[in-house]
């Protein structure tokens, strides 16, 4: 049991580097080699069981918590023998950090009750799963329709509610109905600039989130992953009382990254979770954004907090990123990794904190 729980990091982390590897020789994208998706049409509500495996950030150091300005809880592995677990591209998190709503580019929705203990994420044990309708409220039929890429409460203090929905290929933003028995609602669909109608395939709305404090509350940003403007910058929109204004992230073009979410934190400001592939090597890291600096009609440059990579740290295809206030008043962040359905990928799902004096070190 001891070699096999060796073998297997190993194994993975082996098998992504030629992922990655394949990335480059053959400029495709992670979604082109994902593998098999099912078919949601046959998927009706149900509970699927979770195995979840605890891994630590840092490889071969699980004693370290502080990573830049964040500091590591705990994470876990999760699988299933269900075909209907993985490929979850955005998540959101109750104000009280104990109900996930999750969607996968598969076009499907699963929801996750968290339970702590000494302020440690339990590992989850099932998960409840079902179909994203279209609006006449049938499971989603064409490919195209399906990739569900980010979600967020159009409330942060009431899970059971509203929730904006974002989907690459079919480039849309759609509002669903989330309640104890899952997203089981016909959406209606948000009147986007045009503009998003030029998006490629596979490079549309990847990340979205509503702001939820400060002078802009309830302004909706939503980030396209690989649409830039003529200088480069990675562009995106605010949405605020029915007005449209693009934003512009730089530098330019975030040095290879792709933006592939984002949260708002109980200020208003912005976290960017943001993913780069380069030779033999998965980065990721996350950037905040203050919301001054969101609305000053500059670039938005922001500060990274957080940056990992493949080789040294226990990370993968990160596309979800969430953020609660747990009790002890903790600012927690937690990231999740989509899979792609690829066996030698993993489903992450790992928790940070934001340190009681973090405000203090960015004035």
């Amino acid at each position: 049991m001891r070699r096999i729980s060796i073998v297997t990091p190993l194994f993975s982390y082996f098998m992504m580097s030629i992922m990655v590897v394949l990335f480059h020789l053959f400029a495709v994208t992670p979604s082109a080699m994902a593998g098999a998706k099912p078919d949601v049409t046959k998927l009706t509500p149900q509970k699927i069981t979770l195995k979840a495996r605890p891994v630590s950030f840092k490889r071969g150091e699980t004693e370290r918590k502080i990573f830049g300005s964040l500091i590591f809880k705990n994470g876990f592995s999760l699988s299933s023998p269900s075909p209907y677990w993985g490929g979850l591209s955005g998540m959101a998190i109750s104000n009280k950090g104990n109900k996930l709503a999750l969607v996968s580019d598969a076009g499907f929705w699963a929801m996750l009750e968290l339970e702590y203990a000494s302020k440690h994420l339990k590992p989850p044990k099932e998960a409840l799963v079902g179909p994203l309708l279209s609006s006449k409220g049938k499971p989603l039929k064409r490919g195209r329709d399906r990739d569900a890429e980010a979600i967020t409460l159009l409330r942060s203090d009431k899970f059971f509610g509203k929730a904006l929905i974002s989907f690459e290929d079919n480039h849309r933003i759609g509002r669903f109905s989330i309640g104890k028995n899952g997203i089981n609602s016909a959406p209606s669909y948000l009147k986007l600039p045009s503009i998003t109608r030029r998006l490629r395939g596979n490079a549309g709305l990847e990340a979205m989130a509503i702001l939820r404090g400060g002078k802009n509350k309830g302004a909706l940003v939503a980030i396209a992953q690989s649409k830039k403007d003529k200088n480069r910058n990675f562009i995106g929109w605010i949405v605020k009382k029915g007005k449209i204004r693009k934003i512009r992230f730089t530098p330019p073009p975030l040095d290879k990254y792709r933006i592939t979410d984002a949260v708002s934190l109980a200020n208003g400001d912005l976290l960017l979770l943001e993913r780069r592939y380069k030779f033999l090597t998965v980065n990721i890291r996350v950037r905040y954004v203050k919301q001054s600096e969101l609305f000053s009609n500059r670039p938005i440059r922001g500060r990274v907090v957080l940056e990992a990579n493949n080789h040294d740290h226990v990370v993968d295809n990160m596309e979800g990123i969430s953020a609660h206030t747990n009790k002890k008043g903790e600012t927690i962040i937690t990231l999740l990794s989509d899979d792609n359905f690829n066996g030698f990928q993993r489903t992450l799902l790992m928790q940070f904190a934001l340190p009681k004096n973090w405000k203090v070190a960015w004035k």
